[in-house]
């Protein structure tokens, strides 16, 4: 089965090209059978950065698929004609401010294989520290910092997709911070291992990343309009579940790079 990295970038070159960098820098990269980048109304100095890329690294599988800017059907119009040119395939979609830490796609590919053969296997996802789901893990995995949590900010450890986590951004930073570094971060969780690698759920969440193959596709009907509302419902609405990937990580960085963690400005310049 083809292994199809589909990346999303619209108007952030700052963080896309830290993406590249990391991808290209990495190991993870050479899983991949096709690199497609999905150009949701990229232009301008964004698009001149894109055809570099393709033009200087003709060693890389590259694809795009274009289409206007927008969220929503915008981008969901550009994952079904990437799922339609390339069928039969293991779909790996990321924002372009949303990076894989080292050897994080080959745990991701494990907890594909472990629930492929289950015809209700929706999606596949990783331990994000700035959404829901992710924060949730972390701070029960990790109950010193769901302590700290709870004193410094009063609120409840919860895994709804619109919790405390996704509506202040100071609790977001916070986490962030505590798993910046990647490689320690995977180390921290390798020195604080959960019973299960693999946590099949069914309930909405914010889907930074995700995996899917095919045959969900199918039943999905093609990702829908509204996109990941629409998308995450369908799964508890359908009998279906997903699977959080327990020990792979991946940071959602662009608060950084647009404040004070990298200094990226000039890509944004005219």
């Amino acid at each position: 089965m083809q292994k199809i990295l589909m990346l999303l970038t619209s108007h952030r070159l700052d963080c896309f090209s830290l993406n590249i960098d990391l991808l290209l820098n990495g190991p993870d990269l050479a899983t991949f059978d096709r690199v497609v980048l999905m150009l949701n109304g990229v232009e301008g100095k964004h698009k001149a950065y894109v055809d570099n890329l393709l033009e200087t690294r003709k060693d890389i599988p590259w694809d795009t698929v274009s289409g206007p800017r927008g969220k929503k059907e915008f981008v969901a119009n550009l994952q079904n004609e990437v799922v339609k040119r390339y069928p039969g395939s293991l779909y790996f979609k990321i924002d372009e401010d949303v990076y894989f830490s080292n050897g994080c796609v080959p745990k991701l590919i494990a907890a594909y294989e472990a629930y492929k053969d289950d015809p209700n296997l929706a999606m596949v996802t990783p331990v994000i520290p700035n959404n829901a789901l992710g924060a949730h893990h972390l701070l029960t995995r990790f109950p010193e910092l769901g302590n700290e949590y709870q004193k410094r900010f009063g609120e409840e450890i919860i895994s709804d997709f619109n919790g405390p986590v996704w509506k202040r951004p100071d609790i977001a930073e916070w986490l962030i911070r505590e798993f910046l570094d990647m490689d320690a971060a995977n180390a921290r969780l390798a020195e604080n291992p959960v019973e299960q690698n693999y946590q099949p759920f069914a309930h909405r969440f914010s889907i930074n990343c995700l995996v899917y193959d095919e045959r969900h596709w199918q039943q999905l009907g093609g990702i829908p309009n509204d996109e990941e509302p629409a998308w995450t419902q369908w799964v508890p609405d359908n009998g279906k579940f997903n699977v959080l990937c327990t020990d792979a990580l991946l940071q959602h960085y662009s608060f950084f790079v647009q404040q004070d963690w990298l200094d990226r400005s000039s890509l944004l310049e005219d």
